[in-house]
């Protein structure tokens, strides 16, 4: 008995856990409004229905009542239309190396950026924090920014702190769009970004943080933003942006998430 009861707990334990990520999945993204349109347009056509029925309203009652036989066949794949972005952005994480194998990767020394390298990009963005200079770079990590590179110009260099403030710098042609790093290279400038849809991002927030924010939730890129508004430094990574860091808070961010593991190792 007290084993059955256990199950139950679990079992309600484990459905609401899946609800609420469920919901919380939903929640910043007009695929929810759309399923909820969805709905009540379901659920206006089942009382019509009903009333026509009602009232004798034989054809019309016919009518509806195909009509929401038609709506229910086509439901999955109204889905599946809607939440393409969302599926694509899902299956993207799922295939990367953190995201698959977990914590078994913990295991093995990996590093997307050595000290050096974040030592530079953060020298670039106090010198655009300080001179309010505009600046948005991408740490490409798993997955791949390939798609994205398309649109901008390629670099092939290594990571130097005046190249980057250089490119960052009016009137040069580069300074519009992300700069993409990769392994202590540039890879590219003038990159343009997918801008989040998130319908609860910050007004008080432009272009360039809606691209740092968008690529995050397409990818498990990092992305650092500094604006020319305020100087204020911002960290996006997967969806969720942090801002008004301040240099060390920002260094020590990128210490922890562009490793995988650095045991025994003093941060610089």
């Amino acid at each position: 008995m007290e084993n059955s009861l256990v199950v139950i707990l679990l079992d309600i334990l484990m459905v609401s856990i899946l609800i609420y990520h469920i919901l919380v999945w939903f929640k910043s993204t007009r695929a929810l409004q759309l399923i909820v349109g969805m709905l009540v347009i379901a659920l206006l056509l089942n009382l019509f229905k009903s009333l026509s029925l009602f009232f004798g309203f034989t054809m019309l009652g016919w009518l509806l009542s195909n009509l929401l036989s038609i709506l229910a066949i086509s439901f999955p794949v109204v889905l599946a239309v809607i939440f393409q972005p969302e599926l694509r952005r899902f299956l993207g994480k799922l295939g990367t190396r953190r995201t698959l194998l977990g914590n078994a990767f913990r295991l093995m020394e990996f590093s997307y950026l050595k000290d050096d390298s974040i030592d530079q990009i953060c020298k670039c963005i106090e010198i655009l924090s300080r001179k309010k200079v505009g600046g948005l770079i991408v740490i490409e990590r798993e997955s791949s920014l390939s798609p994205f590179l398309e649109s901008g110009v390629t670099i092939g260099s290594e990571i130097s702190t005046e190249l980057l403030v250089t490119i960052f710098t009016p009137p040069s042609l580069l300074h519009d769009g992300a700069v993409v790093v990769k392994n202590d290279q540039i890879l590219s400038a003038r990159v343009i970004l997918p801008l989040t849809e998130n319908l609860y991002i910050s007004k008080n927030f432009g272009t360039r943080h809606r691209a740092g924010i968008g690529i995050t939730e397409e990818t498990d890129a990092i992305t650092i933003i500094v604006s020319e508004q305020d100087s204020r430094i911002s960290l996006s990574v997967s969806g969720r942006i942090t801002s008004n860091l301040t240099l060390q808070e920002l260094k020590e961010m990128l210490m922890v998430m562009c490793k995988s593991r650095k045991k025994g190792k003093k941060k610089a």
